[in-house]
């Protein structure tokens, strides 16, 4: 019977002291995330964290980085943000409701766009003890009008996901609707916005997939009631990390391929006139990864003004990336138009082996190979005088080709010349000349 009660007080102890635990995980958690946050817009910081047996509440400092700071005092925006976080203890996670919290001179306005005392952006999450969060931001359903005429009617933006303790998760976000009316009289309408991405963001890159989808988007100006119409977008995006197979060192010979899809099903321009069925498929293929960080790293730091150093380690990262090779092609570059089909295609490769090539970008030329091909209508060439007139240049040297319905070009690129559909070569300089 001791030996019962023992255990069940034993029990009743740790459900009694388990809030404090929890509550320490929570806190070293937010004090984890705070630490490592990073972005090229701000800095966030803890002001305070005041723990307690159930819940904790803390405020979190968002201050604009210098460079950014001119663009939000310029609108009469602050420069410094206070988020404040309402941090609840369960036995087996810790949840967390936050609200942003407006500066005084901000408040009226908030009040008349979002509601009386309704924060205009929402943040819970709630993290469980191995680390993994759910999370949802959802920013308010806005209806806004003033004395000039300008209104905003938007239904909820929501974004929510989920996060592990090592940066990877997934999220998805959804606006159903959105209305903006200018005082210069002038609307935009959107429908159906929706995206989702899964991975892990690495410096830099976001290393997953991430894809965005939007029904309708108009832009009119309501006083000549003309418009700009597009239907159905949709763009897709993926970012896959590999080994090479010579590799001896895993991360100094990783290789990314980039893919990227844009459709779109209608466009109607403010003339009037339609085009159907845009797609645009683009991808780089073998980029050596450490040389691509090293650039995107770079292009964050770099000034107007490039010193010898920056512009010494930009050499060496591009020397990199192309010493091991790389693959660049737009798969499908078409477009139905009122006059007809467009439609292209190119794809180039630089084989490695290249040494300095930043002293000597001719080695690039020897080392290229690739195919270029372009469709284009008749009718929509010969609306144009100075496309026709280069394009009946190109007739007469053989370069393209022409039928009663379209102009077609095709050619391929060896190492320093391009070769022509009539097997006639020219020099690569030649390509550039051609399509100025």
């Amino acid at each position: 019977m001791l030996k019962q009660v023992g255990a069940v007080g034993g029990a009743v102890a740790i459900a009694l002291c388990w809030p404090l635990a929890t509550g320490q995980i929570g806190e070293q958690v937010y004090q984890d995330t705070v630490g490592q946050y990073e972005n090229p817009y701000l800095t966030i910081s803890n002001e305070s964290y005041d723990r307690g047996y159930l819940s904790s509440d803390a405020v979190s400092r968002i201050e604009i980085k210098e460079e950014w700071k001119p663009v939000f005092e310029d609108e009469g925006l602050p420069t410094v943000w206070h988020l404040h976080h309402k941090v609840e203890h369960g036995i087996m996670k810790v949840t967390s409701s936050s609200e942003l919290v407006l500066d005084e001179n901000l408040k009226p306005y908030a009040d008349s766009m979002w509601g009386k005392d309704v924060a205009p952006i929402s943040f819970t999450s709630s993290t469980a003890l191995n680390g993994k969060t759910d999370f949802n931001i959802t920013l308010n359903p806005m209806n806004f009008k003033n004395d000039l005429g300008a209104k905003a009617d938007i239904k909820a933006l929501v974004f929510e996901g989920t996060i592990d303790t090592k940066g990877a998760g997934e999220f998805r976000y959804n606006l159903p609707e959105a209305t903006i009316i200018t005082t210069a009289d002038e609307a935009m309408t959107l429908t159906g916005l929706k995206g989702s991405g899964k991975g892990k963001l690495d410096g830099q890159f976001w290393i997953g997939s991430q894809d965005v989808s939007l029904q309708h988007v108009s832009f009119k100006d309501l006083s000549s009631d003309k418009s700009v119409e597009v239907d159905n977008v949709e763009l897709a995006m993926n970012n896959v990390l590999a080994q090479s197979a010579s590799s001896e060192e895993p991360k100094a010979d990783q290789l990314l391929t980039n893919t990227n899809m844009m459709s779109i099903d209608k466009i109607v321009s403010l003339e009037g006139r339609e085009y159907r069925d845009f797609r645009f498929n683009v991808s780089f293929a073998d980029l050596n990864y450490p040389a691509i960080s090293r650039l995107g790293n770079m292009a964050e730091d770099l000034n107007e003004q490039i010193t010898p150093e920056q512009a010494e380690e930009a050499a060496l990262a591009l020397d990199l990336l192309v010493a091991k090779g790389l693959k660049f092609s737009i798969d499908d570059l078409s477009i139905v138009t009122p006059e007809g089909d467009v439609k292209s295609n190119l794809n180039m490769v630089v084989a490695p082996g290249i040494a300095r090539a930043s002293q000597n970008l001719a080695q690039v030329a020897e080392k290229l190979t690739g195919e270029i091909n372009l469709v284009l209508p008749v009718e929509l060439v010969e609306a144009d005088p100075a496309l026709h007139q280069k394009a009946t240049m190109m007739e007469q040297n053989d370069i393209i080709t022409k039928d009663k319905e379209k102009y077609s070009l095709h050619m391929k690129i060896e190492g320093d010349k391009i070769i022509l559909a009539s097997g006639d070569q020219l020099p690569l300089a030649m390509l550039l000349m051609l399509f100025m």
